[in-house]
């Protein structure tokens, strides 16, 4: 909760009265004035960090002194919008949407790195202005789906996901507003809308996760087959697949898994971590726990991913009196979200600590251990890679594929991109022996035996 930076009826000058606080961050507020005008205030530091971005000159603000604090500010008309991104309003119209995306396309040509999915979105000057520190290649797709949305995280590349929840969005919308916004969405997507059973087959033939056959086929049979065909189903009493639970050591691929089966099925994904409902508060965490099932109720079908369960779901025995009064909110909720067309998947390294009551049939009908990779998994993996990249012809794989027996996925997933990276640097245009011999090599994993310890002498 932030307070005010200015009290109500406060006049900036003769012209600029504030009425009330609408959003606010630690170094920026918006406010609404007394005219119905919108007013963003923010730092100086923060206007100039814009400015320096090119994003807004520093002529564009104006200067106000206040408690003894300077601040920059500028006025949007109340025809434009104002707002935080990550508020959970949803744009309005068609003309809102794609006077949002030439914004997300126009800010892009200025800083093409930098997130913006925490900005301030500034209509009138055409801005995404960043409030994030970090450089990372965020993703636009999804930042556009979300706004789109009112806060429901979907790319705009999720078509026919995207349609279900902006009803007043047409297909040829959508594509007309990521077009604006410069994000591509796969042609295969531009399908003859009255087409539904060949979509679904072509669906179906498509999923794949290399390197692991069996979660592959499991996907198939208890998810993907289900939410395809209901009719199929539905007659036997069975409306939406089962809640599951995939366990395994470290690097198997459980959470890649999980990726690759939201993409796939368009579904938005919600999570259940430490950094959306742990809370240094008691009860605070179980509210937070109901507020994302909730959120995913509201956006079914939808996944919701349980993170680390052993966090939040360990055997109750001697356990605190507010970790028992979570897991009863967990014990509750989990089959009132199936009900509600919630895909609830689970994930843990370490299954035995799971309280017994969860993990039990008519919670999570599935318990999937996820294995580390075979050799058989090894070369799915990398014929699966090597057709999607330049490649030598003469690449003799099967010395590496021996050497990774044992190691995790994530293990063979970085020899194939460490050789890939290794080949950019030296200007080659295909992987050779060479590249993925000395990716090998550059595993962090093969030094395991011949660690070496720094530190002082006793």
């Amino acid at each position: 909760m932030f307070v005010p930076w200015f009290p109500k009826r406060y006049l900036l000058n003769s012209d600029i009265s504030i009425s009330r606080l609408v959003f606010a961050g630690p170094n920026w507020q918006i406010y609404k004035l007394g005219d119905g005008r919108n007013l963003l205030v923010v730092v100086t530091d923060l206007a100039q960090k814009w400015a320096n971005l090119g994003l807004l000159g520093i002529s564009v603000w104006r200067s106000v002194s206040f408690g003894g604090k300077n601040y920059q500010f500028i006025v949007s008309s109340d025809k434009y919008v104002l707002r935080p991104t990550n508020h959970d309003v949803a744009i309005a119209d068609k003309t809102e949407a794609l006077a949002f995306a030439n914004s997300l396309r126009e800010t892009r040509k200025l800083v093409p790195d930098i997130p913006l999915d925490n900005s301030i979105y500034v209509e009138q000057y055409a801005r995404l202005l960043p409030l994030a520190e970090t450089i990372d290649n965020s993703d636009d797709g999804l930042l556009l789906g979300t706004c789109l949305t009112g806060g429901v995280p979907v790319s705009i590349k999720a078509i026919r996901r995207l349609q279900n929840l902006t009803p007043y969005l047409s297909r040829e919308d959508l594509h007309e507003i990521a077009q604006v916004a410069g994000v591509g969405i796969a042609k295969t997507l531009q399908r003859d809308p009255t087409d539904t059973e060949s979509h679904k087959n072509h669906l179906l033939d498509c999923f794949s996760l290399p390197g692991a056959t069996y979660l592959e086929q499991f996907f198939y049979e208890n998810v993907i087959d289900i939410a395809f065909h209901p009719e199929k189903y539905e007659p036997l009493g069975i409306s939406f697949p089962s809640p599951i639970v995939l366990y395994g050591a470290p690097g198997t691929g459980k959470t890649f898994a999980v990726e690759q089966l939201a993409t796939f099925l368009d579904w938005p994904v919600f999570s259940v971590d430490s950094s959306s409902v742990g809370s240094p508060y008691i009860h605070q965490t179980s509210k937070k726990i109901s507020e994302v099932f909730e959120k995913a109720c509201s956006a079914a079908p939808s996944i919701l991913v349980i993170d680390e369960m052993e966090a939040y779901l360990s055997n109750r025995d001697g356990a605190q009196e507010y970790k028992i009064e979570e897991i009863g909110e967990f014990l509750r909720l989990i089959p009132e979200a199936s009900n509600h067309k919630v895909l609830v998947i689970g994930i843990t390294n370490l299954l035995e600590k799971i309280d017994p009551a969860i993990l039990r049939t008519g919670r999570f009908d599935h318990k999937i251990e996820v294995k580390m990779p075979d050799a058989k998994d090894i070369e799915n993996m990398f014929r699966s890679a090597f057709e999607k990249l330049p490649v030598d012809q003469n690449i003799q794989a099967g010395e590496i594929i021996s050497a990774l027996i044992g190691k995790s996925r994530s293990d063979v997933a970085f020899v194939i991109k460490e050789a890939a990276r290794l080949t950019a640097f030296k200007g080659k245009k295909q992987i050779t022996q060479q590249e993925l011999n000395e990716a090998l090599h550059s595993g962090h994993f093969l030094y395991e035996n011949n660690k070496r310890t720094i530190g002082f002498r006793p």
